[in-house]
């Protein structure tokens, strides 16, 4: 028989009143000295593992037979994971029966005041199902709250400890309540993830209580309401820096607002990258609505207006040629715009082997036969990529661009919001903006055209249409400012940014076209410094953007291993 969702709550409800057993029988034995209490305690831990072992089994028939719709099915996955938890909490509690038995002197205990762990205990235990129950943020928000409590009631009890090590109480004593002071800690956690997933089954994200707290906090700042019934919370696209971002929206009069939440420091560079860019060229960037800086953590919140457009990648990835040309031509020129009102006649190194020689490790990681290969193609030498890239950076040492400029960083088709309707270009994700090397961006953008997982040859072509035009349109650039030693640049850039490019990709076919043309235009710039000859005079065809899929790359013949002389007085064959 199919179970209901009413047998399902009423099952979390039974469980969490289970748990609260197990607490208070675990208080008894270490607080009231009740040793009779300990063979209740391990029967009603065995009982508690069954009814979550229930719970579960009745939640996964329920997802596979009687489900209604999505929200139906993240409150089962939810409840199966709050009773996972719940299971948790019973061993840990179970732990202190175990540990109780260590101490020398059973009133050892009372200095430490266990009972106000206990209470926290209680509480939590008591939140849980009205929260689930009442669809109840808050309540969920209390519930993780008390991971904090826990763990400042465990520094407090943890101090006491230390200073009493080393005197003339008995080391077994201390040993043992640390050990019943870390398994009450640990309780805490469980509370938070039970909170946590309490709120996932209500807003339909998986949010970090953490991230939550930001949100409301950004959210307060810039006067919108964090209720629950008002809040519609997505999330979107994201990169590897290790930030949250979502749309937030609330009431029809409420505009919705770009939430993210990551590294304190990312944040606050990106935030003072986007007052910069505000202040050069007004409306290019999204507006700061809110910051929310960092508290207990190392993490941060930014709030910011939410630019309803598309990405210039989802125009190239749709096929939509005018557009995404449009778009990347708008880019270029915008970009063209801001370098010549930043140009600084100081000389700058990007020292682009050097940042593929920092990334090299995760390009092993997902290719390592790709990167260790080395041998011959047909005459010519194949060098080991790791000491091709060393000789590549000797020689890159010596190479300065003549004048920097306000680089984006990461410009590249994901942070490029464009309108066609209105032919307006936004620029997002600016956490790495600085002074440099305009080649920087120009590489980057390049490479992150050629590398879209297009495979069909008409729309590849599209491909290879938009980086020859992107690459006229900068050979214009150079030429304008002068720039003699570009060409130069230009080939280190895209080199770097061929290689560690392989990490996005998942076509090995195509990781390895990549490498190919990494080595190449390495081999060809080092040949070029070998011979003595200046950088203003170093070409390369703009071809290599070209990747026709149709071809196998040539292979990499392995060196034949040569064969060792015999030492004399050896044996013989």
């Amino acid at each position: 028989m199919i179970p209901r969702f009413e047998e399902i709550r009423d099952g979390i409800k039974l469980l969490t009143r289970e748990v609260l057993q197990v607490a208070m029988e675990a208080r008894d034995i270490l607080l009231k000295k009740d040793p009779y209490k300990s063979r209740n305690l391990y029967n009603r831990v065995a009982y508690v593992t069954t009814q979550v072992a229930l719970v579960q089994k009745e939640t996964l028939e329920m997802v596979f037979h009687r489900t209604s719709g999505p929200k139906d099915s993240l409150f089962l996955q939810a409840i199966s994971s709050i009773a996972s938890r719940l299971d948790r909490v019973a061993d840990l509690l179970l732990n202190l029966d175990g540990q109780a038995g260590y101490l020398q002197d059973q009133s050892f205990l009372n200095a430490y005041h266990l009972e106000e762990f206990f209470t926290a205990i209680f509480k939590g235990l008591d939140l849980i199902y009205p929260a689930i129950e009442k669809r109840d943020v808050s309540l969920a928000v209390k519930l993780g709250q008390l991971e904090e409590k826990l763990d400042a009631l465990y520094a407090d009890r943890f101090q006491k400890l230390i200073a009493e090590f080393g005197g003339d109480v008995n080391p077994e004593n201390l040993v043992t309540t640390l050990m019943i002071i870390h398994y009450l800690e640990r309780t805490g956690d469980m509370f938070l993830e039970i909170g946590e997933k309490i709120i996932y089954f209500i807003m339909g994200e998986n949010i970090k209580l953490e991230q939550f707290k930001a949100l409301g906090a950004g959210l307060k700042a810039t006067g919108q309401s964090l209720e629950p019934s008002r809040l519609d919370f997505q999330s979107i696209w994201g990169g590897r820096s290790g930030c949250r971002i979502g749309v937030v929206g609330g009431q029809e009069s409420e505009k919705p607002v770009l939430f993210k939440h990551g590294p304190a420091f990312k944040l606050n560079m990106e935030r003072e990258n986007l007052e910069r860019w505000a202040a050069l060229r007004p409306g290019l960037t999204p507006e700061v609505k809110a910051f929310v800086p960092a508290r207990e953590g190392q993490e941060a919140a930014l709030i910011l207006e939410f630019v309803p457009s598309r990405t210039l990648q989802a125009f190239f990835l749709e096929n939509a040629q005018v557009e995404a040309l449009e778009g990347l031509k708008l880019a270029f020129e915008t970009m063209i715009g801001l370098w010549r009102t930043t140009k600084e006649d100081k000389t700058s190194r990007a020292e682009f082997t050097r940042q593929a020689e920092s990334r090299l490790s995760e390009a092993t990681t997902l290719y390592p036969e790709l990167m260790s290969h080395f041998g011959s193609l047909g005459d010519l030498k194949i060098p080991p990529i790791e000491k091709l890239m060393l000789k590549a950076k000797t020689v890159e040492a010596g190479l300065k661009a003549p004048f920097t400029v306000r680089i984006h960083g990461d410009f590249n088709l994901s942070n490029l919001l464009y309108n066609p309707t209105t032919s307006s270009l936004r620029v997002i994700d600016l956490y790495r903006s600085r002074e440099s090397d305009y080649i920087q961006d120009v590489s980057v953008m390049l490479v992150s055209i050629v590398r879209l997982p297009v495979f069909e040859p008409k729309r590849r072509e599209l491909l290879t249409i938009a980086a020859l035009e992107a690459s006229r349109l900068i050979d214009g650039f150079a030429k304008e400012m002068g720039d003699l030693t570009y060409e130069s640049r230009l080939a280190f850039g895209l080199a770097r940014s061929f290689v560690t490019s392989t990490r996005y990709i998942l076509k090995e076919k195509l990781a390895a076209r990549f490498v190919s043309r990494a080595r190449y235009l390495w081999g060809k710039l080092v040949e070029h410094s070998q011979k003595g000859l200046s950088w203003p005079s170093f070409t390369f065809s703009r071809e290599i953007l070209r990747l026709s899929l149709l071809d196998e790359p040539t292979p990499i013949v392995p060196r034949p291993k040569v064969a060792t002389p015999a030492k004399r007085g050896g044996k013989k064959a």
